[in-house]
């Protein structure tokens, strides 16, 4: 795309470029492959942002209470 494209700060390409861009064909199997992966990131992105509210949370109970709280309170977390 970048070969084709015009402009400066708005990069334009005309449509007959356009049309003629190869688009790869991708069998089913590695589409499936592909779909999977992209579950599982999703997945994974979700479980990292609820770890690191817990340790959050967790510090500020350590914090204020005592480090024995924190540490029940991730364990409950993670159960």
């Amino acid at each position: 795309m970048k070969q084709r494209c015009s402009g400066t700060i708005l990069t334009a390409i005309n449509k007959e470029d356009f049309i003629t861009i190869p688009i790869p064909k991708i069998n089913l199997q590695t589409q499936q492959i592909i779909k999977q992966k992209i579950q599982q990131s999703f997945k994974l992105r979700e479980q990292s942002k609820q770890l690191l509210e817990t340790a959050k949370k967790a510090v500020e109970i350590a914090i204020e209470e005592d480090e024995g709280k924190a540490i029940k309170f991730i364990e409950c977390q993670l159960t």
